[in-house]
This record gives structure tokens, sequence and C-alpha cells, in this order.
């Protein structure tokens, strides 16, 4: 396998996360590919960044866009 195949299956791997989001997708595989490799350390690490940008990212937003009003 030359770099140019092996980096097609790896856009071939990685495309269906990268249509969720292009940051909450890549941190979704990261999360499923950790735990499938018997990882899970390493996948709650992504979830806890996960659960971050989902909930906290927003609310510090919120937070401080009301401060400017």
């Amino acid at each position: 396998m030359n770099g140019g195949d092996l980096r097609l299956s790896l856009l071939k791997r990685l495309a269906p996360y990268f249509l969720i989001g292009p940051i909450s997708g890549p941190l979704i595989a990261g999360i499923v590919f950790n735990w499938r490799d018997g990882k899970p350390l390493m996948a709650g690490l992504y979830l806890i960044a996960l659960i971050q940008y989902i909930v906290l990212l927003p609310t510090l937003v919120a937070k401080l866009g009301l401060k400017l009003v």
C-alpha cells in the first residue's frame, strides 16, 4: 500500500464522522475507535471533551453574550 492508498482508506474510514460536524465528528470518532481498540480511558477523555463542547461552550457563549447587552 502506498501513501495515497493509505490516505484514501483513512478518509473513507473517517468520512461518516465528519458528516456529523467538523469538531464533534472527530471527537465521536476518537471515542469509537479508542473504545474498539480497548482504550477506555482515552475514549473517556474524548467523551469529556465532547461533553464540554456540547454543553459548556454554548453556556459560556450565552453568558458572555448577555454581558455585552
